[in-house]
């Protein structure tokens, strides 16, 4: 039975007329032998020409013909009532499959997805409910996915958020620490140039020492010659040499005191520290000496005319003055050489210091533009947030688009 089930809709449907058509040709044919049976009798009664035998076989003949139309209405009947039953169960199972695809259906049109359609016969129907089958399963399955996706999106486009955000503060204190470095080089790119030149003004400085000790070493070679005279003229010192001696010794003090200021001096020209503070001091120290030496020469003068007639320890003292002389001479030339080796050395520094000065403006232009791309960097990654927020919102509202289907 199964087998006439499963066979093509039009083929059901077309089942009760062909039975109808048999039993229709069935009883034709019974009625058609029928007569016939009953024409060969007539015949044959007609041929013996017996009346007696004629009645009888025309009432078996009307017999024979009421048992047949009876035999043919009752198969009429049951053809009938089989072709009614059949058609009624085929419209009733056809019926049946569509009611339950329609009923799959509205489910589907209702969003749910998790009740399958079933499957009746292998017929056109049957083809249709294994199409739709097909079909809610591959909805289901690319549903799961765009749920599972929609999700997927959405945690990722929150952990991007916040990712854009953390990057936006981390670029905005750049920003803003750039624009300060940008300061704080500029303000170093201006004291780079004010040591810049102040270490050329202490070059000038220098130069001008290297200057006046070559002159103190000409007026101490000239110093040299007129002691050298004095003592062919001074004719004896006397009680005074060892008074003399004393004042010499103070004088020599001195000239070590002036030489250590001098090396100092040096000490702090190399040092170049905040152009030349240091500087000034020891030149104080210096003139305060040179005072001190200066009243010395005055009592070394007074006790000189003290002793004018003693020459000859004169003359002995003075040769002593002159090789003293000579040493400052020696040391002025040895100040002036140093002092001409620090101004080298000055020069060296000050263009050092004009070349750190050029750095630290490049410095300066170069944090200008990192904190400007820094500044720029801010405004795109607003956008990128405002972009994520957006994407955010599509994703939620694909997760609720997605949450009205049962799956």
């Amino acid at each position: 039975m199964q087998w006439f089930w499963n066979r093509p809709v039009g083929v059901k449907f077309a089942a009760p007329l062909v039975l109808m058509g048999a039993v229709f040709a069935v009883v034709g044919g019974l009625g058609a032998l029928a007569l016939r049976s009953a024409a060969s009798s007539l015949r044959a009664v007609s041929a013996e020409a017996d009346p007696v035998a004629a009645a009888e076989l025309a009432t078996a003949a009307e017999q024979e013909a009421t048992r047949t139309l009876a035999v043919l209405a009752v198969a009429f009947v049951i053809g009938a009532i089989l072709c009614t039953v059949l058609t009624v169960a085929v419209n009733s199972r056809v019926r049946r499959s569509i009611e339950m695809l329609r009923g799959s259906i509205d489910e589907l049109a209702a969003g749910d997805l998790t009740h399958p359609a079933v499957h009746v016969d292998s017929d056109e129907v049957g083809s249709i409910v294994d199409a739709f089958e097909v079909a809610r399963g591959e909805l289901r399955g690319t549903l799961t996915q765009v749920a599972a996706a929609a999700g997927s999106v959405s945690s990722k486009a929150d952990d991007l958020a916040a990712a854009n955000t953390q990057v936006a503060g981390g670029v905005s204190q750049t920003s803003t620490q750039a624009g300060v470095a940008a300061t704080a080089a500029e303000q170093v790119s201006l004291n780079v140039q004010t040591v810049a030149a102040g270490a050329e003004q202490m070059g000038a400085s220098i130069r001008e020492i290297a200057t006046n000790a070559n002159e103190a070493a000409k007026v101490a070679s000239q110093a040299v010659t007129f002691s050298n005279s004095t003592a062919a003229t001074v004719g004896a010192l006397g009680e005074s040499s060892k008074e003399i001696g004393s004042v010499v010794k103070v004088i020599t003090s001195i000239a070590e005191q002036t030489n250590l200021l001098a090396l100092n001096a040096t000490i702090e020209a190399a040092r170049a520290g905040e152009a030349g503070k240091g500087f000034a001091v020891v030149a104080s120290e210096v003139k305060d000496l040179a005072a001190e030496s200066g009243r010395a020469a005055e009592d070394i003068a007074r006790r000189i005319t003290q002793v004018q007639a003693q020459t000859t320890s004169a003359v002995a003292a003075i040769g002593e003055i002159s090789a003293i002389i000579a040493s400052i001479n020696d040391y002025q030339l040895t100040i002036a050489s140093a002092v001409e080796e620090q101004t080298a050395t000055t020069n060296e520094m000050s263009r050092s210091v004009t070349d750190a000065a050029a750095g630290a403006s490049e410095i300066s232009a170069t944090i200008t533009d990192v904190a400007e791309s820094a500044h720029t960097s801010t405004g795109v990654l607003t956008a990128v947030g405002s972009t994520v927020s957006e994407l955010a919102d599509l994703s939620g509202d694909l997760r609720s688009q997605v949450s009205h289907f049962t799956i």
